[in-house]
């Protein structure tokens, strides 16, 4: 009897992540890894299911496996953060590059958040600069603000510092005695 029990409430589990999908379902969105992304970012956020970062950690994974390029940008995230796996700085920027190659146009703040950090490669701010530009140009606000704040910290004017003292002379004469 508790095993069908089980599997009438695995069934009504189905149908509720059934019903929490965007419609309408196509054979398109399940095979893209559409829908198991839609889904993860409801386990995220809570919205609908328990929150589960887990299971939206899965399902990122199965829509990435799958091709799909936000998938790619939205696992580097939670690589990057440790949600839902081990965090993981040089896998989450390889996962960035590579949605970022695919099209995807947060990954470009993303990985200039990266770079300019050092986290998963080496700091490199004039590159972040570079690809927060790119992520403006496509659009994307945090790329913008990202843009604007490290350009006012780059063209900020360097510190003068003083000279270096000159070298005492050392001679053979005595030095006077002190007043």
């Amino acid at each position: 009897m508790s095993g069908t029990l089980k599997a009438a409430g695995s069934i009504g589990l189905l149908l509720v992540l059934q019903a929490c999908a965007p419609d309408p379902r196509s054979a398109t969105d399940v095979d893209t890894g559409r829908f198991d992304l839609s889904m993860a970012r409801r386990y995220m956020t809570g919205d609908g299911v328990p929150r589960d970062d887990t299971r939206a950690f899965y399902l990122v994974s199965n829509a990435s496996v799958a091709g799909d390029a936000d998938a790619k940008e939205l696992l580097g995230r939670l690589y990057a953060e440790g949600r839902g796996t081990q965090r993981d700085d040089e896998l989450a920027t390889n996962l960035f590059r590579v949605a970022v190659d695919a099209g995807n146009v947060p990954a470009l703040t993303d990985l200039g958040r990266m770079i300019e950090t050092g986290r998963g490669t080496k700091a490199d701010p004039d590159l972040a600069l570079d690809y927060y530009e790119r992520g403006m140009d496509a659009g994307d606000e945090d790329g913008r603000l990202n843009y604007q704040r490290l350009k006012k910290v780059l063209d900020a004017p360097k510190p003068k510092t003083a000279p270096m003292p000159a070298t005492p002379m050392i001679t053979k004469e005595p030095l006077p005695p002190p007043a």
